[in-house]
């Protein structure tokens, strides 16, 4: 079980200082060699067609950190724990958030796109939507933090964890936005949970927003009925503005084109890899 840090809530920002603690010069090298090949594999959008959002998968990011910090793998699926250090004794669940971006190319004060802390269709899912119909909100609260404390109790039964973290990649949502990426990270403090509230103020027939959860500068959290899960948004700006995350730039610019007037094949496969070795990834903290 993991260990109490200080803080005030469950879900504490990492600073820029110690994301880089987890990444040494090898630990960048093996990321930007993911981000080429994962750049690479982009399919291309057609003249005239709005560019793609550039698309990886979650597999994928975890088997990124897996190789980067050569940590072991914990598997797919609703397990708590995407990846173990058992030198350290640590865990962390890795996430993927799509993120806006101004005109000028930084960071907005919109929110991140959503991740789950936790979806259950079973139990606590089951009776839902009648509880949200009879208002029964702090009960919809209590089942949902008791359902997010179990689900990381149980890693006691087979990892030795001390501390337990959120790593996040965000990416801009389109490929018009540009194809920089943002790294984050954040403790989590399992003690706090008790301090989690209803946001009463926020609460709708269909989510129920909790505080002390997140500082509220940072992000917000809430209980959504319809896909029965408790969600997670940040707020990418407040994180960049607190020196709390690591961008990293590529200079990967994808062109549109019709591939149905080209001559696809080997040599036009090799001319685009060979496009792709000038593509220059770099961490800026």
């Amino acid at each position: 079980m993991a260990k109490s840090v200080v803080s005030k809530y469950v879900i504490n920002p990492l600073t820029s200082r110690e994301l880089l603690s987890f990444l040494d010069e090898k630990s960048k090298n093996i990321l930007k060699y993911f981000i080429v090949k994962s750049l690479f594999s982009q399919p291309e959008s057609k003249v005239g067609q709005k560019r793609l959002p550039i698309q990886i998968p979650k597999e994928h990011i975890e088997q990124w950190f897996t190789q980067a910090l050569d940590v072991k793998p914990v598997g797919a699926g609703s397990y708590p724990i995407d990846i173990y250090n058992d030198r350290d004794r640590w865990g962390a669940d890795i996430k993927m958030l799509n993120i806006t971006l101004t005109p000028a190319g930084g960071v907005s004060s919109k929110d991140s796109g959503e991740a789950s802390l936790g979806q259950k269709f079973a139990g606590p899912g089951v009776d839902l939507d009648q509880m949200f119909e009879r208002k029964k909100f702090e009960k919809i609260k209590n089942q949902w933090l008791d359902l997010y404390l179990s689900k990381y109790k149980s890693l006691g039964s087979k990892y030795a964890v001390d501390k337990i973290y959120y790593f996040f990649i965000l990416r801009p949502g389109t490929q018009s936005e540009g194809a920089d990426f943002y790294f984050s990270g954040a403790i989590i403090d399992l003690d706090q949970v008790r301090l989690v509230k209803v946001n009463k103020n926020r609460t709708t027939k269909k989510s129920v927003f909790l505080d002390n959860f997140i500082d509220k500068e940072f992000g917000s959290t809430k209980i959504y009925k319809a896909k029965k899960r408790l969600e997670l948004r940040l707020r990418p700006k407040k994180w960049v503005e607190s020196n709390m995350m690591l961008k990293i730039t590529t200079s990967y610019d994808p062109k549109k084109v019709n591939l149905r007037g080209k001559n696809i094949g080997l040599g036009f496969l090799r001319k685009q890899m060979e496009k792709m070795k000038k593509v220059q990834v770099s961490f800026l903290d």
